[in-house]
């Protein structure tokens, strides 16, 4: 690419002869005297001024002040104002900086908001219970827990956790490890079909029927009946334990998401887990 730079001026103001004391002269007639601004410039964009320049102009041709006038000329007279746009590079690259400060300024405070209003959300959810709700406990490894309410009782909560991943993740090692007769590619693309019936199976619209509002067990269920291995289990809590689940949530500022200890799923592991409505 061909860097274009160079020199040039702009013109800062006109006097006349009277205006500067000066006698009309037979060799400059009807002549202005003109101060200019010089400039540096890059692809033509003002850069940084360098100067002023003084210039006779006649019949709209530009000519060097000779120096026999210039010595007639009071130089305070000639003490013009520069002009900002000297500067025009220099500004935009300014106002390009502040403008992304303040674009970058405006997005993290948006998120920010977006991030607390999402939390309070979330915590508004532990304290409603609904049959039906979707949870997603996690250690953000390789432990994942799906799970939704199945019964909202008087004093307890029944939670349905779908546990099919851990068993794929038991049948992929035990393929991987030579512990039965299937590779690990050929388990992975047994699992993907199986998946696959959530879209297919004939069962599909019986269970909708029956289970109109829980779609993990139904896909649980479905499975079953398609004649695929299942695992699943029923945990039950009371309603304190289930709302002390929005301690993991954090409010989306200062306080962080965190895992907790949940009592009622130490049959399935001691881990401390994140929650979060899924």
């Amino acid at each position: 690419m061909t860097i274009l730079f160079g020199w040039n001026r702009f013109r800062l103001k006109s006097f006349t002869f009277q205006e500067l004391n000066l006698p009309e002269l037979e060799q400059f007639p009807n002549a202005t005297f003109q101060v200019a601004q010089s400039y540096f410039h890059l692809f033509y964009i003002p850069v940084f001024p360098m100067g002023r320049r003084y210039d006779l102009v006649m019949n709209k041709q530009v000519y060097h002040v000779p120096p026999s006038l210039m010595k007639m000329v009071d130089t305070e007279q000639l003490k013009v104002r520069g002009k900002w746009y000297a500067w025009t590079l220099p500004i935009l690259a300014l106002l390009i900086m502040l403008g992304v400060k303040l674009s970058d300024s405006i997005e993290k405070s948006n998120y920010r908001a977006d991030a607390m209003e999402l939390a309070e959300i979330q915590q508004r959810f532990f304290d409603n219970p609904v049959v039906g709700d979707h949870l997603l406990f996690s250690n953000n490894g390789d432990l994942n827990f799906d799970a939704e309410i199945f019964i909202v009782g008087d004093k307890k909560i029944t939670l349905f956790v779908n546990l099919m991943e851990q068993l794929d993740e038991l049948a992929l090692e035990n393929a991987r490890n030579g512990k039965v007769r299937v590779d690990a590619d050929s388990m992975q693309v047994l699992i993907n079909q199986r998946n696959e019936l959530i879209e297919t199976s004939s069962f599909n619209d019986s269970l909708y029927q029956e289970h109109p509002d829980q779609p993990i067990y139904r896909k649980v269920l479905l499975f079953g009946l398609e004649n695929y291995p299942i695992d699943y289990k029923f945990i039950e809590m009371t309603f304190k334990e289930y709302q002390a689940l929005k301690k993991s949530i954090g409010d989306g500022d200062a306080k962080k998401a965190k895992k907790i200890k949940i009592p009622a799923f130490r049959e399935l592991t001691k881990q401390a887990l994140f929650v979060e409505p899924d």
